[in-house]
This record gives C-alpha cells, structure tokens and sequence, in this order.
C-alpha cells in the first residue's frame, strides 16, 4: 500500500449535516467580493409524489403553462417540468438549425431529451402551423444544405442533383426517386423560389 492510500484512511469522514454546516459557514465567512463571484445554486424542491398525501393536491394545483415550440427561447423551455437548462439550449439550437419544427414529434430527435418527458408535457405544447423557414431550391447552396439537420452529405447532392434547373417539385421528387419517408419528411422544408415578375 502506497503512502498516500495510508493518509487517505485516515483522513475524518463527515456526515451530511456536517458538511452542510461547513457549507453555511463557509458561506458566512466569503467576503462579498468573492461572494458576488461564486454561484450557489439553491436546492431544488422535493419532488411531490402521488403516494403522499399532499403529493396530488401540489401536482395538481401546479399552473401548467403552454409553450410555442417554434417562438419560446431557452428561459421559456427551462421552466418545463423535466427540461433543465442544458436541454432548453439543445432544443432551441435544434430547432434553429431546422428553420422550426414542422411536428412535435421532432422533439424526439432531440439528443437526451427523453421520450417520457415529452409524453408528459405534449398537452402544454403548441405549433403554429407553416411557422418553419423553408429553403429555395433554385438558391440554395450544398453548404447550405449539408448544415440542415435533415440533409447529410450524400442526401444533399442528391437535392441539388435532382433539381438541377428544375421548376416543378414534382418532376424534383420522381428524379429524386425519395422515400416516403425522405418526401414527408424534407418536404415541409423544400420550396421553389417566386418568380419575379417582369
């Protein structure tokens, strides 16, 4: 056994209530130039649990509050029951790099979001239809499209070589020869350009 494995045995083990002790006083004790510095979390609430008694009356007399998916910013998703800061920052910057959600169900695609918290807070959710930005296909470039979550590098050269000089999206889907599930979901994405008149 080396020497420093000898101190570690010795060294006092402390209790819970011990080191919150420690933690007050050590609060007490930082001057507040350093205290404006330091970021004390408080603790979260106990979680009220069906089987207490006053576990259903708090759930229940809990306001929930609808969310946009498309419009609220990462504050608004952080106070969703089961979503913290770090996934509010994913789903927005998911949802950014899309152009917006064209469904709920692209929650899902949400790396760590669990599918029991979206199950959960579904009711609250709410999607303004046609609230996603789309792309021109006359327009758009293959850096722009490989940056689209949808697309990888091998669907993005198949967009852009199956619209070609193309005016139809119609003839752009037989030459694409996609999916069902490719067309439904680029679909809501991919638009022509207007025509200018003149």
């Amino acid at each position: 056994m080396h020497a420093w494995e000898q101190r570690l045995l010795n060294v006092p083990r402390a209790t819970v209530p011990e080191l919150l002790c420690w933690l007050d006083q050590a609060e007490a004790m930082t001057s507040p130039k350093l205290k404006s510095k330091l970021l004390i979390r408080p603790r979260p609430a106990p979680i009220a649990s069906d089987n207490h008694p006053r576990g259903k009356a708090q759930t229940q007399s809990r306001e929930r509050r609808q969310i946009n998916v498309n419009f609220s910013n990462a504050e608004e998703w952080d106070i969703v029951p089961g979503i913290g800061p770090v996934l509010s920052r994913r789903i927005v910057k998911f949802r950014d790099a899309l152009g917006g959600f064209v469904s709920i169900n692209q929650l899902y695609k949400v790396y760590g979001l669990d599918s029991s918290v979206i199950k959960n807070i579904e009711p609250d959710l709410i999607l303004t239809p046609n609230s996603h930005q789309t792309i021109c296909l006359d327009s758009v470039s293959f850096q722009r499209l490989i940056r689209h979550p949808l697309f990888n590098a091998e669907q993005s050269r198949r967009v852009l070589r199956a619209w070609g000089r193309g005016t139809n999206l119609d003839d752009f889907w037989f030459r694409m020869s996609a999916s069902d599930e490719e067309r439904q979901l680029w679909s809501p994405y991919l638009r022509t350009c207007p025509r200018s008149a003149g």
